[in-house]
């Protein structure tokens, strides 16, 4: 929990330093039995600048932050699609186990989100985003990483959204056959707007 504090204390510093143009945000919890995340998403007023910050803690398996800058879709806001583009910069730590030892890295994972209200039921969503570091842009323990989360979402409020989504964030470690997987598995979420 130590680790987890310290990344909390991370992203809580880089919220600090997001200025104040920003157009709101929204702030995303999602829990599960071992897993909890909790992410921010602002988009830059007058621009299509997207920055996001994240921390997920796994209780069994280790930790990881993120960072993003993404440039997104300005349609207009009767449009069911929202979606961007661009790269979040991931990092983690791993705990020890029976199978692993302590693995830590950074890794760049370039991709995107999207989110999709349905037209016959426009309080009805699907999300997910998903990101690939390749082996050129990850450093230390990683060898490379995939990182992607789907999720549907019902609308209980104009600014408040709840979900159940999966979460995928394998990642190929040095000398390690198999993906380490940190945070995987279905969980159940809260998305707030503001």
């Amino acid at each position: 929990m130590k680790k987890f504090s310290a990344a909390l204390v991370c992203a809580t510093a880089a919220l600090a330093m997001v200025p104040a143009a920003n157009a709101g945000g929204s702030l995303d919890i999602s829990l599960s039995d071992d897993v909890a995340r909790i992410g921010y998403d602002a988009t830059q007023m007058g621009s299509g600048i997207h920055i996001s910050l994240a921390g997920l803690y796994d209780d069994d398996k280790g930790e990881m932050v993120s960072a993003g800058l993404h440039v997104v879709d300005v349609r207009p806001s009767t449009s069911n699609l929202y979606i961007g583009v661009g790269a979040n910069v991931f990092a983690y730590s791993t705990d020890r186990s029976d199978r692993y030892d302590d693995y830590s890295g950074v890794a760049l994972g370039v991709g995107g989100f999207f989110r999709y209200s349905f037209a016959a039921a426009p309080d009805v969503s699907l999300a997910g985003h998903v990101y690939y570091a390749p082996p050129v842009i990850s450093f230390a323990d990683t060898e490379n990483m995939i990182v992607s989360n789907l999720q549907m979402q019902y609308s209980l409020l104009p600014t408040a959204r709840v979900y159940a989504g999966y979460r995928y964030n394998g990642i190929r470690l040095e000398d390690v056959s198999n993906r380490y997987k940190l945070g995987d598995g279905a969980h159940l979420g809260l998305t707030i707007d503001f």
